[in-house]
């Protein structure tokens, strides 16, 4: 197969269209490669000297195929087609001049179709200011080409925009014009830019590089051996890829096709891409660059380079259970300052960062959830050894409270990182507040004074009684903290009926009956600038340590979900009121509870592999009457099972343990006895470990802390009918 190129050896788009040539063809042909050197020697007698070589060759080689490069081979080609061989067919590429409706016998090809409209798409999108489109191009055939396809293109391509024509001059006079353009102005399209007027030439790559050491203004190309050398980018034409092309269907020629049956491939194949070191010369960055454009060179992000090694250290700090919430801060900052230098990789990896702080808080809460168990577990203990007629009974309700309202505070974080809905239901807004009062009696500084209007006929808000519970006691505590020197603190509800119009919009409500809730103090206020930020997680205008930011942020995502509104007026040394909106809930009807089966004589299997932990609860189950097998290892748990499988009603199994998980004895119990109760005892409910759960069949699962109350409520759906 002999192959004309006509330009010289170490030209890149010539030797990237023979290395595709090569590659399309694999070895399925002896390849001969000869150059007419056009570019550098293109005077006529230049031409048939190199000629005659070709002809000669073809004499030798007889050639089954011929593959002509650019539009020089190509017209020495057809030109001397009967001494090349008459019946041999001829593959062209690289060509700039074609005539689809001048196509000669026995010749297919690619003609080399550059994108000139989306180079120039790209740019002017990157550069919408620009006013002037400068082309640099020279008088050799290839630019006279050039000069054709733009005319084709123009005006639309340059969306009004002034076109100038450089490189018709020397090198020199074509620099000093270059040096003058106006980045702000300018866009220069580099074409050809290979010889000047007084014939002197250069190198593709030469020619880019000296263009943009003159040029202040950005530089944009069509091919891709510009690439590297100084052009920003642009849709650029892959010289491999089309000689690639070129290659095949040499191959289907020689495979027995026949020429004029395959379709010549006229549109352009081409790659979008800029270079990440020029769009920063010109202040762009990877976000600015339109979608399906690749960047090249950008530099790894912080969190590419060095988000292992802080999930690791973060994983290990969160046994800490003291230090979290100033690392959650210190971590949450630090994302901040990085954002305004990484703001794309920053919202790349959003996900992964808010999936490392759900890791997190699932942690959090499996360890502070086991320790709640230990203080509620004793409390009822306690509760059992007192009796009713003690005057510590009040102490052990204040114990038993708190520990269930950080067991609430807990599940909200859990809740706020990993962005898990809330419980759904409704509760009697004013029994709840009155609740909240109470314990505010007990936690909030002495010098405040607490006064409540609860209107009569408020009923059920549609929101989960213990996430009202939160909200309002986040809110009480923010109102204590803007008054250390203690003030008033003030809670209302109203129902009102909100109509449609100006202001159910701006809520965003539906128009109706709404149940309004007030939390004001006479505290320090909030000034004006800070008001837009005070729910954004994260955000707090307290000392370092004595705030996460996150209060605010969990009270907004709570009474959104619910379907409601929530505003804050604040004066700066008046205090601040937050008002809040949710929707009225249909009163639900009394129910008779269950009755409950007496659970006293099941005999219990419990598996936890913390100490304490376990021994509460088995003290809890026995003072319910209930008999209990307690192991703290679970690898030791199957050999005892299968000698006494038949001495448990019920398998109560912790989860997370070292040796097997809680899912997996599950399975290996139910292997044995598939007809066992088995309930699921856990720290924090993930939706990887229900799903593990699940998987292992267990469906009954129970969140830490757990109380006497609800252990005896979950058994007796196990205990046997009375007879």
């Amino acid at each position: 197969m002999l192959v004309l190129l006509s330009y010289h050896r170490g030209q890149p788009w010539e030797d990237s269209v023979a290395t595709g040539i090569q590659r399309g063809l694999g070895a399925q042909a002896e390849l001969v490669f000869l150059h007419f050197d056009h570019k550098r020697f293109p005077t006529p007698e230049d031409g048939d000297s190199r000629l005659t070589v070709a002809l000669e060759t073809a004499a030798r080689a007889r050639p089954a195929v011929v593959i002509a490069v650019d539009d020089h081979a190509w017209a020495m080609a057809l030109r001397h087609r009967s001494e090349l061989g008459a019946q041999v067919p001829i593959v062209f590429c690289g060509l700039n001049h074609w005539d689809a409706g001048a196509r000669p016998p026995n010749t297919t090809g690619v003609v080399e179709a550059y994108d000139l409209r989306g180079t120039l798409d790209l740019a002017f999108r990157l550069h919408p200011s620009s006013r002037r489109l400068v082309v640099l191009n020279d008088a050799t055939e290839t630019g006279q080409a050039n000069r054709a396809t733009l005319a084709s293109v123009m005006p639309g391509a340059a969306a009004g925009r002034q076109v100038v024509d450089l490189g018709l001059g020397s090198f020199s006079e074509t620099e000093t014009a270059l040096r003058g353009l106006d980045p702000d102005r300018d866009v220069v399209l580099q074409l050809n830019w290979n010889i000047d007027a007084s014939g002197t030439a250069q190198a593709h790559e030469d020619a880019v590089r000296r263009a943009r050491a003159a040029c202040p203004a950005p530089l944009y190309g069509v091919w891709d051996f510009q690439f590297g050398h100084g052009i920003v980018g642009g849709s650029l034409m892959d010289g491999e890829m089309h000689g690639r092309e070129a290659g095949e269907l040499a191959q289907r020629l020689l495979a027995g096709a026949n020429a004029d049956s395959l379709p010549v491939r006229e549109r352009p194949r081409t790659r979008a891409v800029v270079a990440a070191a020029e769009l920063a010369r010109f202040g762009l960055t990877p976000a600015d660059v339109p979608a399906g454009v690749e960047v090249v060179g950008r530099e790894p992000g912080f969190w590419e380079r060095h988000g292992q090694v802080v999930l690791v250290a973060a994983l290990v700090i969160a046994a800490q259970g003291a230090t979290i919430a100033w690392l959650l801060v210190a971590m949450r900052r630090r994302r901040l300052a990085e954002q305004a230098q990484r703001e794309v990789e920053v919202r790349m990896r959003r996900s992964q960062r808010m999936d490392a702080v759900g890791q997190l808080a699932a942690g959090i809460a499996h360890d502070f959830n086991n320790v709640l168990t230990a203080i509620l577990g004793h409390a009822d203990l306690l509760a059992l050894r007192l009796g009713d007629r003690s005057d510590l009974q009040g102490s052990v309700g204040i114990i038993s409270g708190a520990a269930q309202r950080a067991a609430g505070t807990v599940r909200n974080l859990l809740s706020f990182a990993r962005g898990h809905a809330g419980a759904s239901g409704s509760c009697a807004v004013n029994e709840v507040l009155r609740e909240v009062v109470a314990l505010l009696e007990h936690s909030i500084d002495r010098r405040i004074a607490v006064f409540t209007s609860l209107e009569a006929q408020v009923g059920r808000a549609g929101i989960d009684g213990a996430e009202l519970q939160q909200v309002v006691v986040n809110l009480a505590l923010n109102a204590r903290d803007a008054m250390p020197q203690g003030g008033r603190l003030d809670i209302t509800t109203r129902i009102i009926l909100l109509a449609e119009g100006a202001e159910q919009k701006v809520l965003g409500l539906a128009p109706g009956k709404q149940v309004v809730i007030e939390v004001s103090d006479t505290g320090n206020g909030i000034p004006a600038e800070r008001l837009e930020r005070i729910f954004d997680p994260f955000f707090t205008t307290k000392d370092v340590g004595k705030g996460t930011g996150l209060g605010l942020a969990v009270v907004h995502g709570v009474v959104t979900r619910s379907k409601g509104a929530i505003r804050v007026e604040s004066t700066v040394g008046k205090g601040t009121r937050f008002r809040i909106w949710l929707p009225v809930a249909a009163d639900q009807p009394t129910e008779r509870a269950p009755l409950r089966r007496p659970v006293a004589g099941l005999r219990i299997l419990l598996v936890d592999d913390e100490e304490q932990i376990g021994q509460v609860i088995r003290r809890l189950l026995e003072a319910c009457g209930c008999q209990v097998a307690l192991f703290h290892d679970s690898n030791v748990v199957g050999a005892w099972f299968a000698d006494h499988q038949d001495e448990v009603d019920v398998a109560m199994l912790d989860g997370n343990m070292p040796g097997l998980s809680g899912w997996q004895l599950a399975a290996h119990l139910l292997e044995q006895r598939p007809e066992l109760p088995v309930i699921a005892l856990t720290g924090a409910a993930t939706s990887e470990a229900l799903t593990a759960w699940h998987a292992s069949g267990v469906t009954r699962v129970l969140t830490k802390p757990l109380g006497r109350e609800q252990l005896q409520r979950v058994l007796s759906e196990f205990a046997p009918r009375p007879a």
